[in-house]
């Protein structure tokens, strides 16, 4: 992998800046806070997506932008890769846009976490590293934060040796060797419920055998019941047909019964039947006398309704005249009324009217006497008088038709009586019919009940006999009922028990197959205790033992180019610490000068990296190396040893960052990184 350019957009201090990366050995150069450490954050944030513990968005996103970007330019096996990624302030917090990905002319839009995949494949780190932590290998094979170097050697030694099996990625042996021992305890778990599963093994084994014993028991019981049941179901059969026979002859005789019962009820109703029709004659009898003596002397209605005819239109006249006379003395009264009125008006004018002359009283006079009323009055009397006489001879014949109408209605009476005394002689004739014919009616019953009473005879001890056989029959049948239920019950119980056998036989076999299968856990059980947890053990020994080997010469080697001084020696112990030796004695850490301990932690990340690209293969990025603040401390002296490091590296593109001048003198080339106005500019 060699770096060919990184565009900032917006970026902590950059607003819009390309940085291009030559091959050789590259110096970014500038005062501290200039912003070069954020050209390295950028590259691994392009790489790899922000880090919520190291490398946050709101670390990156520069203040007051809603947007940024970084874009970087690659190439990895002589092919040019570019890769984007967009940050974006939220309402709460700055998210990672969709970036894209360009590789071979081909551009793919992708999610921040379908980019890191993607690139993982192109550095060809380790599949079983990209589940855990993903960007572990480059952190130490292409860029360590110094501090985070410092951090490492300074490290708890179980911990940084955790680490150290990861980024060699041997880490597995442990792995094995853990799972070895979740598998034992598994193993053990299972083993102690198969255990609890076959404890009672020799129990179900002896409960089987009392089974087979009891279905033997069962089965030679059935044996001797099946000849008692077939004999008694023979008798049955026999006593069923003879039964039958009888019922036949009981059914015929309850027939015949049957029939006599009826005809004695016939009888019985035909004889009362008679009675009651004599019974009813005699009535007749008397109630017909009855009516002929009361209706003899009826006299004829014919006579009674000519002269109601008579008399009503005797009644319509005289109440015509009686109108014709109201109308007449209306009449009369109105003229009375009138003259006399007109005579009142006579006498009280003086002029008349119309011609308007004066009235003289002998004129008023003569038409008094033309208007005089007395003859009028004469003829209303008269009206008046016959009226009366009219009105009386109206109520006279009111009450002669009364008179006549109760008379049509005492005939039409005795009329309704003859008329019922007729039907009551009919129904005296239908009564003699039927007394005929009811003695006709009881005679034939009579004859059928002595042919019954003769059927009957023989018969009568057959209801005897019937029953002697039933009850044979019925102590047959309950007797062959509890032998059927005694098979029945010993043949469900001899089901039930070879049932349970083969339950038992089932279980049996499965417990078996457990107790196998116990024998062979018991044995994997061992042998992972006792030979392979051991020779993992012994494995990874031998693996950490030739990457100790490797990694102490190496980090040694370094160390002693970085420092010349005889009395301070170094070395690594089984554990990847760092043992200074000074003067013969172990001397800490943090007892030496800043330069020194930036050398032991410059050697110790030079041979990192080192052992590394040697033990993992595959991986495209051993041709670039990035050195943050690497010569922290050091003498002009020290600073001079930096070039012959850097010489023996022989690495295609190593990028240091420094703002020590000196290394300027002997690296290929230099970037200058200046800031104003908190703005970071980058110039070669």
């Amino acid at each position: 992998m060699i770096l060919r350019s990184v565009k900032l957009e917006n970026i902590r201090s950059y607003v819009n800046q390309q940085i291009d990366f030559p091959t050789g050995s590259v110096l970014l150069s500038g005062d501290i806070g200039s912003g070069k450490s954020t050209i390295l954050q950028s590259i691994e944030f392009a790489l790899f997506g922000v880090k919520r513990s190291d490398l946050s968005g709101a670390s990156l996103l520069r203040h007051g932008s809603k947007t940024g970007s970084v874009e970087l330019h690659f190439s990895i096996q002589g092919k040019d890769i570019f890769i984007k990624r967009v940050l974006k302030r939220g309402k709460d917090d700055i998210k990672q846009e969709t970036g894209y990905l360009i590789q071979d002319g081909i551009k793919n839009e992708a999610t921040h976490i379908e980019l890191k995949s993607m690139v993982l494949d192109l550095l060809g780190y380790p599949k079983d590293l990209i589940t855990r932590s993903t960007d572990l290998m480059y952190r130490f094979t292409v860029y360590t934060p110094q501090e985070s170097m410092k951090q490492i050697v300074q490290e708890d030694p179980e911990v940084r040796l955790d680490t150290l099996r990861k980024v060699f990625n041997i880490d597995k042996y442990k792995r094995i060797r853990e799972n070895a021992q979740i598998f034992i305890r598994n193993l053990k778990e299972k083993r102690k419920n198969y255990e609890g599963q076959i404890v009672d093994l020799d129990s179900k084994k002896k409960a089987l055998q009392a089974k087979e014993q009891e279905e033997k028991e069962l089965a030679a019981r059935l044996k001797e019941l099946s000849p008692i049941a077939d004999s008694l179901e023979e008798k049955l059969k026999e006593t069923k047909q003879a039964l039958e026979a009888k019922e036949l002859q009981v059914r015929e005789l309850l027939n015949f019964k049957k029939e006599f019962e009826l005809a004695e009820m016939q009888l019985r109703n035909k004889v009362e039947q008679n009675e009651k029709d004599k019974q009813e004659i005699a009535q007749l009898d008397v109630e017909c006398a009855r009516i002929a003596s009361e209706t003899k002397d009826t006299p004829p209605i014919e006579e009674i309704l000519k002269e109601l005819k008579d008399k009503e239109s005797n009644l319509e006249v005289i109440q015509r005249n009686i109108i014709d006379l109201s109308k007449k003395l209306a009449a009369f009264e109105t003229t009375v009324k009138h003259n006399i009125e007109t005579k009142q008006k006579i006498s009280q004018l003086d002029v008349c009217p119309l011609c308007k002359q004066a009235v003289s009283i002998s004129h008023k006079e003569a038409i008094s006497r033309e208007l005089d009323t007395a003859a009028l009055q004469e003829h209303i009397d008269t009206h008046k008088e016959q009226e009366k006489e009219n009105r009386q001879a109206v109520a006279k014949v009111q009450s002669q038709l009364e008179e006549l109408r109760k008379k049509q209605a005492d005939i039409r009476a005795m009329q309704i009586r003859k008329d019922s005394l007729r039907e009551k002689m009919k129904k005296q004739d239908l009564l003699h019919m039927s007394q005929n014919r009811l003695k006709l009616e009881i005679g034939a019953i009579n004859v059928k009940k002595m042919d019954l009473t003769r059927k009957i005879a023989p018969l009568r001890d057959i209801e005897a006999t019937y029953k002697m056989i039933r009850q044979e029959h019925d102590a047959l049948a309950d007797k062959e009922m509890k032998i059927q239920l005694t098979k029945k019950e010993i043949e469900v119980r001899k089901q039930e028990t070879v049932k349970f056998i083969a339950s038992l036989e089932s279980e049996l076999r499965e417990k078996q197959i457990i107790k196998d299968m116990l024998s062979k856990i018991a044995s994997y059980q061992d042998w992972l205790e006792d030979h392979f947890t051991k020779l993992m053990a012994t494995m990874e020994k031998h693996v950490m033992l030739q990457v100790y080997l490797e990694f102490n010469a190496l980090f040694q080697q370094w160390f002693s180019m970085l420092i010349e001084d005889e009395t301070l020696n170094v070395r690594l112990d089984d554990q990847f610490t760092p043992i200074i030796e000074q003067n013969g004695y172990e001397s800490s850490i943090d007892s030496l000068s800043g330069g020194e301990r930036t050398s032991i932690a410059l050697a110790y990340r030079l041979a990192l990296n080192k052992v590394i690209n040697d033990i993992i293969s595959g991986i495209n990025t051993k041709e670039l190396l990035i050195l943050d603040e690497p010569t922290d401390g050091f003498s002009s002296q020290q600073l001079d040893k930096v070039r012959d490091v850097l010489d023996q590296l022989k690495i295609q593109q190593i990028i240091l960052v420094s703002h020590e001048t000196k290394i300027e003198s002997f690296v290929d080339h230099v970037i200058r990184i200046s800031k104003r106005e908190h703005v970071s500019e980058a110039n070669i």
